[in-house]
Parts: C-alpha cells; sequence; structure tokens
C-alpha cells in the first residue's frame, strides 16, 4: 500500500454558478502509480560503497539500520516491511512507501540534509524543497536506475561522516553548502555517490521514525 499523498488525483476546479460539462474517462492522463525502491549507494573503493540508504531520525543514514514503528497492539498485524522504502510520483515530489495515514514526505531542507517529514505531520523548515525528484529505470541489461534531486542547484548526493568511521548523513548538494552544516564540520570529508535505485514490490513499514 502506497501513501496516500501519492494516491490523490488532482481536483477540478469550481466555478461558481457554472454548470460542469461532462467529461469522458479519455480526456484524463492515465493514472502513473509511484515508482517504489530501495536506495544503494554507489562509491567505489569507499566505505559506503553498495551500502543502503536508510531512515533515522527524520534524515537518511548510511551505517545506521532503518528505524521504524507500529503502534497496533498486536504486532502480528502490521505489516512486515522493515527496509526503507522511497517512493516518486511522476510531479516530482517522494515520500517513503509507509501505511500511516498521511504518509512521509521526503524533502531536503534548507541545510542539504536529505530529511522526512514525521508521522501525522506534514511540517518541514521554511525554505526545504519538496520536488525536482526523479528515479529512472534500470537497463535491460541489468543496471540500476538512479534516484535523482535537482533543487536547491544541487549536483547529486553526498554522504558526510558523523565520525571519521561513520555513519554517514545523506545530503543533497546543494549550491551554498557549509562546513556546519553537515556532522563533522568538514563538507569536504563528505563522499559524492549515485544513489542506485533498488526495486522494491514487497510490503511497507507502517511508519518510519
Amino acid at each position: 500500500m502506497l501513501t496516500s499523498s501519492f494516491l490523490l488525483s488532482s481536483l477540478l476546479p469550481l466555478a461558481i454558478g457554472s454548470p460542469l460539462s461532462p467529461r469522458r474517462s479519455d480526456d484524463y492522463p492515465p493514472y502513473v502509480p509511484p515508482v517504489t525502491f530501495g536506495v544503494i549507494a554507489a562509491r567505489s573503493t569507499s566505505p559506503i560503497h553498495l551500502q543502503s540508504v536508510n531512515a533515522n531520525g527524520t534524515t537518511f543514514w548510511i551505517g545506521k539500520d532503518t528505524s521504524i514503528y507500529c503502534p497496533l497492539a498486536n504486532q502480528t498485524d502490521c505489516p512486515n516491511g522493515t527496509d526503507t522504502i522511497f517512493a516518486v510520483g511522476s510531479d516530482g515530489r517522494a515520500g517513503l512507501d509507509t501505511v500511516v495515514p498521511g504518509g512521509q514526505e521526503i524533502y531536503v531542507a534548507p541545510t542539504g540534509a536529505l530529511s522526512f517529514t514525521i508521522a501525522h505531520s506534514g511540517s518541514y523548515p521554511p525554505g526545504s524543497a519538496l520536488q525536482t525528484f526523479n528515479a529512472t529505470e534500470g537497463g535491460s541489461d541489468g543496471s540500476l536506475g538512479v534516484f535523482t534531486f535537482t533543487g536547491l542547484g544541487a549536483t547529486g548526493f553526498i554522504a558526510c561522516p558523523a565520525t571519521p568511521e561513520g555513519p554517514y548523513q545523506v545530503f543533497a548538494d546543494i549550491e551554498g553548502l557549509k562546513d556546519e552544516d553537515v556532522p563533522g564540520g568538514h563538507k569536504d570529508a563528505c563522499l559524492g555517490f549515485g544513489a542506485l535505485v533498488a526495486p522494491y514490490s514487497g510490503s511497507p513499514a507502517w511508519e518510519y521514525i
């Protein structure tokens, strides 16, 4: 089940006092479901190479486990998703593949941090970017697609170490990124990486925390 924020169709504006004309089904573009996938970092000969990007504490990390929660009293009724699964819609918005009502949206904070909203709240810092996400499909040769973000002048994703040994917090390499924006205080220590798309068709999580 995908987040409800991705399943809402556009609302047809109502003209006050004007009757609505009947619309044929072929007047509307076909619904294209969001692409769901995990993200794997590609940076050869580095500690982050082929490691998964995981949601933890409203941000994304390489080297930290996915942090999920289900409030149901009977835990056997919870969905069995345990991985961090992204979903990207055709409008350039992204979210996490969850069951929780209202979903959880992905955004890039003004500091460049790749982040997600908490459950039951759509709030995010002023100046954040919620669009220009994209995910491409893999090739017929078995190559993986790529997850990208091009807002805020970003040129790609980077992984910034919290300590010399990790874990690594994921940022968009936005224009004006400063040392104080990244853990460790040295953006030169961050590693650029390709965000590979690993297609996913399994169960979602209830919510990410």
